[in-house]
């Protein structure tokens, strides 16, 4: 069976070509501006789907990354639907568990550099 993939257009203005839509669209837009769409529960708080995509492109190829992510993402949901006074805690603590993955990434990498 072949594999259908997804090709980007190249700029219209310019001609550059983009490995992914992602780097596409941020050519496109100005320095300044910023394309994260997001979904609005009724609670009020917002799901950015844009960021979110983003962040499964990026680990598309380690399905434990994306498995943690997609839960994570489905457990944020569902306690901003049914109790929202606990989400900005539970945000927080994925944020920073989040930025501490990457820190621990680039750490190792910084290692391995000085080996």
């Amino acid at each position: 069976m072949k594999e259908n993939k997804f090709v980007v257009p190249p700029c219209p203005e310019c001609g550059a070509r983009f490995d992914n839509v992602f780097d596409a669209t941020a050519h496109l837009l100005e320095d300044d501006q910023e394309f994260n769409p997001a979904f609005i529960l009724p609670s009020g708080h917002k799901l950015m789907l844009g960021s979110l995509l983003q962040c499964l492109y990026k680990y598309a190829n380690s399905p434990k990354q994306i498995k943690e992510i997609t839960q994570s993402t489905y457990m944020t949901l569902f306690t901003a639907e049914t109790n929202p006074e606990v989400i900005q805690d539970m945000v927080e603590d994925m944020v920073v568990a989040s930025n501490m993955m990457d820190i621990d990434d680039d750490l190792k990498k910084l290692l391995k550099i000085g080996e």
